[in-house]
């Protein structure tokens, strides 16, 4: 005789069973007491996997993510060593190909001063552009020069100028004050500038001739071409294209300067409120936690980061297969599925890694949203600390070898430079792979894989912060500059905690990725050469 008590429900009454295994209806096909958390929330079981390949792939994880971590903090010459290799030469610079430095931070905020020239002349630009204790390239001195001619006058110009000349060209000064440089020093460029705009300082832009002018044109843009019509009237035609950018870039900064701090006061109000609220028990925490033990998901992280070190040392080594390796990114999308491959039940793993769309698409997404907006002040906070180590470290360089001696750093930034380019191709694949690939692809492993297999030997918080720590040296931003990726990954792995499924963090990263990436597009087709 069947004593099964729902064996006479209709079909509308009877619970709902999932086809794919979990502990609720486990325990109520067999009538058992569903294990729970301390929250409440259901215990999932230990993850596939056996004690000793849990073993063998935890040492092969430390191994591999150390090295990744080493090489994605490493310079350029540091990683040609790894691979037994020479560092090649450095480039031998053109004059017709820009400058150092470009799009630096000098150059990024000496064309925001052009571009918006009539506000920058109430300020004092040259402060802001070389404050005290600045250790600058040589080629970011020479934009100094030109911008102080602008906004300083002459005099502040040739007095810098001096300073530079007497600075790189001492040892070559014969008793007429005559410059000679080593022809195998790569300053020739640089004395050629400085010669040419000390012309336009004592003579004028008349007295220069056609090569000076394409090379001031050519390596520093903006900056160079706008230097190039010091002394004409701001509505020459040669002067006023460069110039005229004003009012877009004060409607720009005017919503950023409003935006950021009405986001900061919501998002510390949010913070605060959902703070009370977690530590009062008002929070229900609907992450399933599993059993301790099973290595897939640790499975899947390890097979990722392996992918990806090999996606970027090819990357380094071969850099002729650009075209290429655009691609190679979207390959690792097929990382996450590694659970699968390894046998998992398609509906188990999508609980288990949080592809599911937990208490409705719409509800996970607004919460998402309130996260993000949460985490703000944090990103600030983030952003402090960053800037007071790099501070510190600026400081304790100085005290160990003295200003003169300390090695300025080249500052280069390829987004700038591609965005800066037109290349739509470039700026389309560089929008997808922040807003889409990223969202998806760092979520499903850190939040999703790693996250899962952290939380069932450890609570949430330290899984969280383990999580949010390799996911921040992943990146390639150095010790100093990866406390504001900490605050982040903290909180999308609280938002997994917090919702189960994997939509909230997700929805946060893009939102993120989203804002940053179009605030870089907009600022720099503004500051960007007019012509």
């Amino acid at each position: 005789m069947n004593t099964d008590p729902n064996e006479h429900q209709s079909g509308k009454d009877k619970p709902h069973l999932d086809t794919a295994w979990s502990p609720v209806a486990d325990a109520m096909r067999h009538n058992r007491q569903i294990p729970v958390t301390k929250q409440g929330n259901p215990i999932d079981p230990a993850d596939p996997g056996t004690p000793n390949s849990k073993l063998l792939v935890t040492i092969f994880t430390v191994l591999i993510v150390g090295i990744t971590i080493i090489w994605q903090n490493s310079s350029e010459d540091s990683k040609f060593r790894y691979l037994f290799q020479k560092p090649p030469e450095p480039m031998v610079q053109h004059w017709d190909h820009p400058a150092p430095g470009n799009f630096g931070q000098v150059d990024l905020l000496g064309r925001f001063f052009v571009r918006a020239f009539e506000a920058s002349q109430s300020i004092s630009v040259m402060y802001q552009l070389d404050p005290p204790g600045n250790n600058l390239i040589d080629e970011d001195e020479v934009r100094l020069i030109m911008l102080a001619g602008e906004f300083e006058g002459d005099e502040e110009a040739i007095d810098r100028l001096n300073a530079l000349k007497a600075e790189l060209f001492t040892d070559f000064f014969d008793t007429d004050d005559t410059p000679h440089p080593d022809p195998d020093r790569s300053d020739d460029l640089i004395l050629a500038e400085l010669n040419a705009l000390e012309t336009i300082y004592t003579v004028g832009i008349d007295a220069l001739n056609d090569h000076q002018r394409e090379q001031l044109a050519k390596r520093y843009g903006l900056i160079g071409k706008f230097a190039l019509t010091h002394g004409l009237d701001d509505d020459d035609p040669r002067r006023e294209p460069l110039i005229d950018g004003w009012f877009p870039i004060l409607i720009f900064s005017s919503i950023v300067l409003l935006a950021v701090p009405t986001l900061l006061l919501g998002g510390l109000v949010v913070l605060c409120f959902g703070i009370v609220r977690l530590a009062s028990g008002q929070i229900k925490l609907r992450n399933h936690v599993p059993v301790k033990g099973g290595s897939v998901f640790l499975e899947t992280y390890a097979v990722f980061v392996g992918g990806f070190l090999l996606m970027s040392v090819s990357s380094f080594l071969f850099p002729q297969i650009g075209s290429v390796s655009i691609f190679l990114p979207w390959l690792l999308l097929l990382t996450i599925l590694w659970g699968i491959f390894r046998g998992m039940h398609i509906g188990t793993w999508k609980k288990a890694i949080g592809w599911h769309t937990g208490e409705g698409i719409l509800k996970e997404i607004s919460c998402g949203l309130i996260a993000y907006i949460a985490t703000i002040p944090l990103l600030l906070l983030g952003s402090i600390i960053t800037l007071l180590l790099l501070t510190l470290q600026q400081y304790i360089q100085s005290k160990q070898q003295g200003n003169d001696q300390v090695e300025p750093v080249t500052i280069t930034n390829d987004i700038f430079e591609s965005i800066a380019s037109g290349n739509i191709v470039a700026i389309v694949f560089l929008f997808s792979l922040v807003t889409i690939w990223a969202p998806i692809m760092e979520e499903s492993i850190f939040r999703g894989a790693l996250f899962r297999h952290l939380r069932g030997s450890m609570h949430w918080v330290f899984a969280a912060l383990a999580s949010a720590a390799l996911f921040a040296f992943m990146h390639n931003y150095g010790p100093l500059m990866v406390t504001p990726i900490l605050m982040l990954g903290f909180m999308f792995a609280f938002m997994r905690e917090w919702r189960g499924s994997l939509i909230a963090p997700m929805t946060a990263h893009f939102l993120h990725n989203f804002t940053v990436i179009s605030v870089t597009i907009i600022l720099v087709l503004l500051i960007k050469d007019p012509i």
